[in-house]
């Protein structure tokens, strides 16, 4: 069987080595036709990364005999594709892959008009660390000492971490915030992706960056960027780095959940058919695989436990784009 990839540049997961025996329940009816999974960002991001493990993990661990269609319709911070996404109204086999925080931050940035609410939650599926960084010449060793001097003099620490209202810098301010600074205060140089931010933190330009351990590990293990805490509840391995909750700051960490959109409309059960669907495939070989290569953690939140995180996120990300001055 074969997986269909329609998306300019498109740029596949290969993933092989499943474990004799991964396949579906021969009794169940669903998926009996295609499947299609937007991803609401461009070829080769994580959205993409996503969608396509989930599609190899479908064929290649035979978790289901159909074939897999992956989109791209990036633009927005995910919003262009969810406007599209919405009007599949009633169709299990249309989903959509996301992440809670970049996706709720994008509508409120773009003023959506469609709410992740008018959707069906599917299942969160992992959580990848980020990572706060400085050049190996910077004389800061401990986040909270960085913290302290941008109390003292807010402008002298320039941060870099993506685009404006990013999860990065969201957490950036809620950390300011916790050190008694308006997250106005902030000096903040926003990006379009991860390597200008890495010029910034490499030329000197930037104090402090924050991204995906992912994105940041090349350099870390190169020695050019040291790493000062992660926001994850452990530590990471293969980074000698404490994480936000042991450095007191753990309730100031934005961590987003990734997972899988359905369409509104659906039935509960069509909806835990396609939870059933995503179980399978998070127990694979394949999709375990997904998780090692890009440092993300499984976090496994099926349907309504994943609704109450979107609604629970959707209430914070609010309230401090609302202090960012943005989204109004």
């Amino acid at each position: 069987m074969k997986i269909k990839l329609v998306a300019a540049l498109a740029v596949a997961v290969s993933l092989t080595g499943c474990a004799v025996g991964e396949s579906a329940d021969a009794g169940g009816t669903y998926p009996s036709k295609a499947l299609s999974i937007m991803a609401p960002g461009s070829p080769g991001g994580g959205w993409d990364t996503r969608a396509r493990g989930i599609a190899s993990a479908l064929s290649e661990c035979k978790v289901a005999d159909v074939d897999a269609t992956v989109t791209n319709v990036p633009g927005a911070g995910g919003t262009i594709g969810l406007a599209q996404f919405v009007k599949r109204q009633g169709d299990p086999y249309q989903l959509m892959v996301m992440d809670s925080v970049t996706m709720l931050g994008g509508i409120v940035n773009n003023k959506s008009p469609v709410d992740l609410a008018t959707l069906t939650p599917v299942a969160g599926l992992s959580r990848g660390p980020s990572a706060f960084v400085v050049p190996k010449k910077s004389s800061y060793q401990d986040l909270n000492a960085l913290l302290d001097a941008m109390k003292a003099k807010p402008q002298s620490i320039k941060w870099t971490g993506g685009s404006l209202g990013a999860p990065g810098h969201m957490t950036v301010a809620a950390m300011a915030k916790s050190k008694g600074l308006e997250a106005k205060d902030i000096n903040f140089v926003p990006t379009a992706g991860g390597g200008e931010s890495l010029n910034l933190l490499l030329s000197g330009a930037a104090t402090i960056g924050v991204d995906t351990v992912a994105e940041l590990r090349p350099q870390i293990e190169a020695g050019e960027l040291r790493v000062l805490a992660v926001d994850s509840a452990q530590r990471v391995n293969g980074i000698d780095a404490p994480t936000m909750k042991e450095l007191g700051l753990g309730e100031e960490a934005i961590s987003t959940l990734a997972g899988v959109l359905a369409p509104a409309g659906l039935s509960k059960e069509q909806q835990q058919e396609v939870v059933g669907l995503l179980d399978k495939v998070r127990q694979t070989t394949c999709w375990k695989k997904v998780l090692e290569r890009n440092n993300w953690t499984e976090d496994w939140k099926p349907g309504a436990e994943f609704g109450k995180v979107l609604a629970e996120q959707r209430t914070q990300v609010t309230a401090i784009l609302g202090e960012l001055g943005l989204g109004k």
